[in-house]
C-alpha cells in the first residue's frame, strides 16, 4: 500500500493550545474588575453614612458655634459646607461680621466644595464687608463673583451691587463701566434689564 506524499500536517500534529495562559488573564481581569466595583460602592456607602450623620447633627445645630462644630466634625462633606454656610449666616444676623467672614472664607478655600456654594461665600464675604463700612474691599469681593460672568448665577446680582456702591462713593466712570458689563450678559435677570435702563 501506498503512502500519498503530502506536505501537510496531520491534524494530530497540532501543538496543544495552552489554556491556563489565556483563562488565567482573564479570571484575573474579572475579579480585578469586580474587586473595583466593590470597593467604589463601599467608599460611596460609607460616604452616604458620614453625609446623614453630619446632616442630622446640623439639623439640630441652632448657633455659629454648633454649625462649626459640625463642619470640623465632618470635613470634606457637603454638609461641612452647608453648615459653615449656616454659622456665617447666623454670624451676620448677629452683626459678628469677622466671624461671618471666616466662615465664608472657610467655605472659599474647601476645595471639594461647589462652585455655587464658593460664589455665595463670596457674596458673603462682600455683604459683610460692606456691613462694615470697608467699600472699596467690598466693590472688589464684589467683582470678584461678578467677573466670572455667564459661569456663575451670582454675576448680575454682584456686577449690581459693584455698581451701586460705585455710586455711593459717587465714582460714576466705575459705576457706568460696571453697568455695561453687566448689561453685556445678557439674560432675562432682573438686574441686566435694571442695568439698560440705566
Amino acid at each position: 500500500m501506498a503512502i500519498p506524499e503530502s506536505a501537510d500536517a496531520n491534524i494530530i500534529d497540532v501543538e496543544a493550545v495552552n489554556w491556563r495562559l489565556i483563562v488565567y488573564p482573564i479570571v484575573l481581569a474579572i475579579a480585578l474588575l469586580l474587586g473595583g466595583f466593590g470597593y467604589y460602592y463601599y467608599q460611596l456607602e460609607q460616604r452616604n453614612e458620614t453625609e446623614a450623620q453630619a446632616r442630622d447633627l446640623l439639623v439640630e445645630a441652632k448657633t455659629p458655634e454648633q454649625f462649626i462644630k459640625v463642619a470640623d466634625r465632618f470635613p470634606h462633606t457637603d454638609q461641612a459646607t452647608l453648615a459653615l454656610l449656616s454659622s456665617a449666616q447666623a454670624s451676620f444676623d448677629q452683626k459678628a461680621y469677622p466671624d461671618a467672614i471666616k466662615s465664608y472664607q472657610r467655605v472659599i478655600d474647601a476645595a471639594d466644595a461647589d462652585a455655587t456654594l464658593r460664589d455665595s461665600a463670596q457674596i458673603g464675604i462682600a455683604s459683610a464687608l460692606e456691613a462694615t463700612g470697608k467699600i472699596d474691599d467690598a466693590i472688589k469681593a464684589y467683582l470678584t463673583v461678578a467677573r466670572r460672568g455667564k459661569d456663575t448665577s451670582y454675576a448680575p446680582f454682584a456686577y449690581s451691587a459693584a455698581a451701586r456702591l460705585y455710586e455711593q462713593k459717587g465714582d460714576k466712570e466705575n459705576q457706568r463701566l460696571t453697568l455695561i458689563s453687566l448689561a453685556g450678559l445678557g439674560g432675562d435677570s432682573p438686574f441686566v434689564k435694571e442695568a439698560g435702563q440705566k
